[in-house]
C-alpha cells in the first residue's frame, strides 16, 4: 500500500501527491474518490498490477478545526 495525500479535484481527476515522495505526483479519475474523500485526508491505496485501484481507504482525515487552530501559532 501507498500512502498519498488528495492534493485537489481538477475537472475529472483526482490529484494525489504521495506522502514520503512529496514531487510524485500521480492522477486518478475523481469518480473513484469523490464520494468520500476530501482535499487534504491522507489516504492508503493499493493498486494492481495493471495500475487500477484494488483498495481505497482514508487513513487520516483533513480537519478544518486543526488547520485553523494552528494558524495562531
Amino acid at each position: 500500500m501507498n500512502i498519498y495525500v488528495l492534493d485537489r479535484y481538477e475537472d475529472t481527476h483526482a490529484i494525489l501527491i504521495q506522502k514520503d515522495l512529496f514531487s510524485n505526483e500521480i492522477m486518478i479519475l475523481k469518480d473513484r474518490l469523490i464520494e468520500f474523500a476530501k482535499p487534504g485526508d491522507t489516504l492508503s491505496i493499493d493498486f494492481d498490477q495493471m495500475g487500477n485501484l484494488r483498495h481505497v481507504e482514508i487513513i487520516l482525515k483533513h480537519s478544518e478545526e486543526s488547520v485553523s487552530d494552528l494558524e495562531g501559532v
